[in-house]
């Protein structure tokens, strides 16, 4: 195995609620996301979210977590 791969081993594929994807959609799923150890925690409990709603969820969450939550340069 090599060590891309094995880097890849910490991360954890994330089902939400699927959006019915248009005809034809091919690739990746649009209600699949991937997340590291760190913070596979946030989506517990979010999945029956659609993932962009998850994600502003999840995103406020580790945030709140940081050490410096909102720094200046995430001011609009």
């Amino acid at each position: 195995m090599t060590n891309l791969n094995q880097e890849y081993k910490s991360f954890t594929l994330v089902y939400f609620r699927a959006i019915q994807p248009p005809l034809g959609h091919e690739g990746h799923p649009e209600n699949a996301l991937w997340f590291c150890k760190d913070h596979v925690r946030h989506t517990e409990g979010k999945t029956d979210m659609s993932a962009l709603v998850a994600m502003v969820h999840i995103r406020a969450a580790v945030r709140r977590n940081a050490r410096n939550p909102w720094p200046l340069k995430s001011l609009p």
